[in-house]
């Protein structure tokens, strides 16, 4: 009986967390995201990994004195360009 309770919770962990993976929420049946939804989810991973670089870009310039001014500039068009497409989406789908 122990081990199929323990195969049951094994398998809702693992229900549980492909669910996390594909759709970004915590739940056994989490409602199913638009394509928008996705798209915005996916920017803002995105988005959580340029500013984490940006971080990592000041952090070895302040060890090495690297001057690390072209690789921030690029990181913060880019982030600018992902921003201004979240509201563009955020927009169309009101």
């Amino acid at each position: 009986m122990k081990k199929v309770l323990l195969l049951l919770v094994v398998l809702a962990a693992a229900w549980i967390g492909v669910n996390y993976l594909r759709t970004g929420e915590i739940g056994l049946f989490p409602a199913a995201a638009s394509a928008e939804g996705r798209r915005i989810h996916d920017l803002e991973k995105e988005l959580a990994s340029i500013d984490a670089q940006i971080a990592a870009a000041g952090r070895s310039a302040g060890m090495t004195g690297i001057d690390t001014t072209a690789d921030v500039e690029s990181l913060m068009k880019r982030k600018g360009q992902i921003e201004a497409e979240i509201a563009r989406i955020r927009k169309a789908m009101r």
